[in-house]
């Protein structure tokens, strides 16, 4: 239970932080707070799934895009890769 305030008596004479014969401080107290912050990650939360169907139908349009402007712009030697990786991401996601 916390003790009075008596009248004329600093906040540290009355808490029991120093004893009665003690020197008293010249200068402010110093008070450090803790700056240590616990941090918890919810990994018993993460839950892998597979790829949707909108995610793998989404891979078949884009690999049907690259294919199409390929057939329009024969010249460009960049839809070859570009098909390459379509295809790839499409028969992995299916």
């Amino acid at each position: 239970m916390p003790k009075p305030i008596e009248k004329g008596a600093s906040p540290s004479d009355t808490n029991g932080s120093r004893s009665q014969g003690s020197k008293s401080r010249k200068g402010p107290e110093v008070v450090a707070p803790s700056s240590r912050v616990n941090v918890a990650f919810p990994f018993s939360q993460i839950k892998l799934q597979e790829p949707s169907q909108e995610l793998a139908d989404l891979a078949g349009l884009v690999f049907d895009l690259v294919v199409a402007m390929a057939e329009w712009v024969p010249e460009d030697d960049r839809f070859d890769e570009l098909r390459a990786r379509a295809q790839a991401l499409r028969e992995r996601l299916r």
